[in-house]
């Protein structure tokens, strides 16, 4: 792969089969070795693959995997973490979920939407991509407001680091959302690579705008 500021990896889970845990990085090595159960699991096995990927030109990543699917974005910039999230879309009960990780903006424009199920994993993987960007915790959703007061739509808050933040749905039930800093030249659209049953899979990215209002 060609070294850009920015690289999207995403696989399905067969990749777990080329796993190698010899490849694995130090800060792996150490943890698998106070959890030594990881390594059997298909997730760690996925996620560990991504990573084996990619050269030392990239200084900063951010993982995310499910169901022994993963996902990975890494810069090259040593200054500022990139966001990932990705979620298999299941029935739930979104309006309950909403009121534990959304603002009161985003509950009442979920309860507007035709695709509750869509909308709603859009506004979480977002929200949790922003926290990996800015080092939070899943219990900080509430500070991320995407749809400021007057706007019937989805904006990306501005950020002390201003960043630029994308949108996919892969196989109509997985949703993936990147964030990572505005100055990479990189597009979605170009840095994107799949693995497993991804491989030559079209990722059609969705840009969402940034208001500097939120």
């Amino acid at each position: 792969m060609m070294n850009q500021d920015c690289l999207i990896l995403l696989a399905s889970s067969e990749v777990s089969e080329q796993y190698n845990n010899l490849k694995l990085d130090q800060a792996d090595k150490q943890r698998l070795q106070k959890n030594p159960h990881l390594a059997q699991r298909t997730d760690w096995q996925s996620s560990r693959f991504l990573k084996q990927q990619l050269s030392a030109f990239y200084k900063r990543l951010s993982l995310t995997h499910k169901k022994g699917y993963a996902g990975l974005i890494a810069c090259s910039s040593i200054q500022h973490i990139p966001g990932i999230d990705m979620e298999y879309a299941q029935e739930r009960d979104f309006i309950s979920l909403a009121k534990l990780c959304c603002t009161d903006n985003e509950q009442k424009w979920l309860s507007e939407q035709q695709n509750l199920s869509c909308s709603f994993y859009q506004l979480w993987t977002l929200k949790e991509a922003l926290i990996k960007v800015r080092h939070g915790q899943l219990s900080d959703m509430h500070q991320y407001n995407l749809i400021p007061d007057g706007y019937d739509g989805i904006y990306i808050p501005a950020l002390d680091i201003p960043v630029q933040a994308y949108s996919c749905i892969v196989d109509n039930c997985w949703h993936i959302s990147v964030v990572y800093p505005a100055d990479c030249s990189a597009s979605p659209l170009n840095c994107t690579y799949g693995f497993g049953h991804w491989h030559n899979y079209k990722f059609n990215w969705h840009q969402w705008p940034v208001s500097s209002s939120v």
